[in-house]
This record gives C-alpha cells, structure tokens and sequence, in this order.
C-alpha cells in the first residue's frame, strides 16, 4: 500500500519544542541488553573486579566529554543532567553491591550491573511519577554507557539516521538526544516524557520541533511513513492526505514567517504602542550564554546563577577565578548591565564543604544568604571579585533569599569590608556599585516598602515565591498541582513589591519562570514591572507582544484578573486575550 493509500490517523501528546516537521518517519528501536550469565574462576574474580573498575573510569570519562558537549551546545541546565549521570554512576552502594555480587556469586561484571541496575529501572519505571521515570531513564543510560565499556565498544553511540527524518521513539535518553544531528533531525516524537523530561529539554535547546508523551506513536508508524508534527499544538497527522499536507506545509511557512519577524524585532526596544518601555533580559550561568541573550535582542542579563562556579567542581574557586568569569561577562555584555546574584547553594544545590545533604528540610534550611554571613571568607572574597569587575563593567550585586532587613543590613556590610580591603590594595572597583535584593520569600514582599529604603533594586523570583507562598515543593510530584503561579496571593505579594519600589523610585523586575511566560507579560506589565528576565530564546517573542499592546491595554487586562478567585480563572483569561491579539505565537505555557 503506497503512502498516499494509507489511512490518515490524528495523534496527540505534549507539545514540548514549538515548530513544525513534515517528513518521514525513522523508527528509533531501543532494545533492552541481553547479557548472559557466565561463571567465573576463582582466580578471574581479582581480574573482572578491575575490569568493572577500569569500564567505570572510562565511563566517568565519556560521561564528563558528554557534560562538556552538553554545556556547549545546551546550557547548565542540560549539562546538569550529565551531573546526575555521574552520581549514580559513582554511587558507593552500587559499586559495593556489584564488587560484592561478583566475589561471592562469581558470576562475570556485566551479568551483575545489568542485573542490580535492572531492577532499580524496573522499581521506578513502575511508579506514577514522572520524577521516578526519569530517573529510570538516567539509570538506564548510565547502565547502558556502562556496559558498552564493559564490552569493549567504548564511547559508541548508538546509530542515529544517516538521511533527513522525524525520529519516533518510545523515549529518548539524554546520551542519544544530546548527539542528535539537527540537520538531519527535523522533528521528534515519543511515547514517553513530559514537558520537563530530558527530552523535551533537550529538544528545545537543539530548536527542534518536538512532542512528547503521546502514548503508542511507535506501535502506529513504521519506517518511511509520511508524518507531519506539530509542535506548537502536539498535535501528530500519520499518513496525511495530500489536503492536509498542503494546510500544513501553509501552517509551516507561516511559522517561519513568525519566526523570521521575532528575528527582525531584534534591535527594536520592547516599548508598548503608548510609549512604556520594559527592559528584556537574560538569565544565564555561564559567560558564553551572554553573547546569546545580546543575539537574540536582550539588553543586560538580570541574572547570574554564580552558584555554577561552586556546582561545577569539587574545590571551592578562588577569587580570581571568579573575577576572570564575572570581568569575561561584564566584557561581553558591556555597557548593558550584568546583575549577579551571589551565590544560592543549599536547597537542591549542593556544595562538598560548604553545604551539605543532611538537613530535613534544606528549602527552609540552611541556603542562599544564610549560607554566605556564615562563611564570610567565601562572601567577601565573591563579593571582591563582583567589586572588581565593576570596574570594567556594568556590574551589580543581588542577594536571594532575603527574609527581611536584617540580612541586608548585614550582606551590606560586608560588602563594605570587601570594598574597604580592595581600597588599601589600590585595586580597581565601583565603590557606587548597585545593590539589590531577590524577593522571592512572601516576607519580603510583605515589607518591601522598608527593604525598599535600603535596596538600589528589588528582583522577584517568582519560581520561589510560588513555592513558599502556596506552600508548595515545587519538586514534588505529589503535590504539584498545588504549585500555581498565578495563585491571586501570588499577584498581590507581586503587586505589593512593584507598589513598593514605585514609592521608593527603585526599579523591580521579575527573573523566575513568570518572567519568560507570554500569558504573564501583560499582567506583569499592568503591575507595573518594568524589567523582564528569561531565558534568552523567548526574549523575541516577549518582545512582539510588548510592542503589539498599549501599557493602558495591559493595565485593563492587570485590573480585571486581580479581582478573580482562582489561578485556573485568571490563567484562562490570561491565555485567551492574548489568542485574540497574536494567534501565530507558537506556544502557550501552562504556567498554573
């Protein structure tokens, strides 16, 4: 039967990188190893035993090439998913169970890791949780690195297409997505996955077009099929009729138009049509994600996750280490401004030395701030190297998790020591240099107009104002729905903090999720934000909808969903008035 005989058949999934492919399919097929049990001598036990040793060295190694690869083509974010990838690779009780499995059962490395590492894939594919499942394919990849050293293949990764496709699998690991070809790559479909799994992160930093979770799509297609994909909806057309290849190929052109007029909205300032303008800016953790958020038409980077100096090493950096990061940023973004935010170990962020594993509760616990009036050695010293790239730069300095005025006031003078020191020395700095705060604990917002008094800028970051405030682990599967950005508490603890630094004369700016999110930016404008930080890639589209709106439209908008109930309410009203204005934006966040 020929291409165009084919029934037509309409899938849905999660739309998780915004385009459109029309192509042919290439089926993915992942089989599960088959390793066989052989029985060893006594006297080959010491030699397999070096034999997992030496495959687990040389697995760390391909593992860190694919963390480096992946800092480079994708950001920290994707490189930390490859830092995960050498915990369990490196986790004692592994490595004591399979030493321990292979001396007294005498059976070859291989069987054993397969087996050990099979059943923690098994036990956590199993659960309801999304977080376990993705966790299960972080083992999986690890174990099957892991056993291609053990074999002797060495860093081979599996065979990708050699011709222009949409690749279909049940799931992609981070390992084969990361070396995906993006010439020859047009689209990505998988039965598996969420809009946060490893493959949607990927896909999105790799721009290609991607739908995730769609249930059986490998079981429907076979190779060569004809497909079309659609991102921006997820929705998936198998076997099209020639009518629907022709919507679509219109639907493809017109995305590329859209795409092709953010591009040219590069150098265009985001002002509304009645003259506001807001400042666009990047979040970024490494000097090189700078140059990305000046291309894609931003104006400063409103912040720097310092902490990646800390999180990317087991020694704690000099204060010439980080000067030369923070000075090569400061460079390449001048004269636009550089906010750096000191450093927010603690939480989920871990440190050797510094913080540790152990706490009950490390969200509520010892991080961010906290973290740093304790260790004043390490404050200072990151405080001088902030200090002296200010002299080359438009620098300036945020702290987090501040819960009232007490942190400032004592943050302050520190910095003042650190400026006091630089000062004997002679060296270099801006002794006016910026000080901000992020109001991301409903304290502060409850009292910004004190902190306002005593702060150069207020920064909310609304991924933990949400957290806090709805009482919420935003990293808990279980009580997930309960995180709601759009939660009316949420908006006013916002309206509060923006109200406050308008008296005062301080400019607030948001830099968490909400930032980034298109059905956030009229009511974050009508709120009276005027500085907006995301991540780089949505900086143009942000940008078309401030300049397509009036500051008066924006305040409408802001006034009617202030007085609504719920987050699903606002959110769908949010939602629906920007589909009336700009119908070929590509994706709507949920962001409830």
């Amino acid at each position: 039967m020929s291409p165009e005989e084919k029934r037509e058949c309409i899938l849905r999934g999660v739309p998780a990188s915004p385009g459109i492919a029309i192509g042919r399919v290439h089926l993915m097929v992942q089989r599960e190893p088959q390793i066989m049990a052989r029985k060893l001598a006594p006297s080959e036990v010491p030699l397999e035993l070096g034999r997992f040793d030496q495959a687990v060295a040389e697995t760390r190694n391909s593992i860190e090439r694919s963390r480096e690869r992946a800092l480079d083509v994708a950001g920290f974010l994707v490189g930390k998913i490859f830092d995960a990838h050498l915990m369990i690779l490196d986790d004692v009780t592994f490595h004591d169970q399979v030493r321990s499995r292979v001396t007294k059962e005498q059976f070859n490395a291989d069987y054993i890791v397969c087996d050990v590492l099979g059943r923690m894939i098994e036990m956590m594919t199993r659960s309801a949780g999304e977080l376990f499942r993705e966790r299960a394919a972080d083992i999986r990849d690890v174990r099957d690195r892991l056993l291609r050293h053990l074999h002797g293949e060495g860093d081979v990764i599996p065979a990708h297409p050699t011709h222009e496709v949409i690749l279909l699998a049940v799931d992609l690991s981070p390992t084969e997505a990361l070396h995906l070809d993006r010439e020859l790559v047009h689209g990505i479909a998988t039965d598996q996955g969420g809009l946060t799994s490893h493959t949607a992160i990927l896909a999105r930093s790799l721009d290609i077009p991607t739908i995730v979770g769609v249930g059986d799509i490998t079981n429907r297609a076979k190779d060569g099929d004809s497909i079309v994909l659609n991102g921006n909806s997820g929705k998936i057309v198998l076997n099209p009729t020639s009518a629907s290849l022709e919507e679509y190929r219109a639907k493809q052109e017109r995305f590329r138009g859209f795409k092709l007029a953010l591009e040219n909205l590069k150098d265009q300032r985001a002002t509304t049509l009645d003259g506001r303008e807001i400042e666009l800016w990047g979040n970024i953790e490494l000097p090189r994600e700078a140059e990305s958020v000046l291309s894609h038409g931003g104006s400063g980077v409103g912040l720097f996750r310092s902490e990646f100096l800390y999180l990317t090493r087991e020694t704690t950096p000099t204060e010439d280490e980080q000067f030369e990061i923070y000075d090569r940023t400061a460079e390449i973004l001048a004269p636009f401004p550089l906010i750096i935010r000191t450093f927010d170990l603690g939480g989920d962020k871990f440190h050797a030395g510094i913080v540790s594993r152990d706490e009950k509760n490390p969200f509520l616990g010892y991080r961010a701030i906290r973290v740093s009036l304790s260790r004043r050695d390490l404050f200072r010293a990151q405080l001088r190297a902030m200090l002296r790239a200010s002299s080359r730069g438009n620098v300036k300095i945020m702290f987090p998790f501040v819960t009232g005025v007490e942190e400032i006031v004592e943050a302050r003078a520190v910095l003042d020591e650190a400026k006091s020191e630089l000062a004997r020395r002679r060296i270099p700095h801006d002794p006016n240099i910026k000080v901000g705060i992020m109001v991301e604990i409903p304290s502060a917002a409850v009292i910004a107009d004190r902190l306002a008094g005593i702060c150069d800028f207020f920064s909310i970051g609304t991924n933990d104002l949400v957290q806090y405030t709805t009482a919420t682990d935003r990293g808990n599967e279980q009580v997930a729905a309960y995180y709601r950005s759009f939660h009316p508490a949420v908006l006013r603890l916002i309206e509060m903090t923006s109200k406050a630094g308008d008296g005062a004369g301080i400019p607030v700016g948001v830099c968490g999720e909400m930032g980034g999110n298109p059905a956030a930016t009229p009511l974050l404008i009508g709120l009276g934000i005027r500085e907006l930080s995301m991540t780089s890639s949505m900086i143009p589209e942000i940008k078309k909808i401030i300049r397509s709106m009036t500051f008066e439209e924006c305040r409408k908008i802001t006034r009617k969903a202030m007085k609504m109930n719920t987050s699903s309410d606002v959110l769908a009203y949010l939602r629906e008035e920007l589909k009336k204005r700009f119908a070929d934006l590509p994706i709507w966040f949920s962001g409830a």
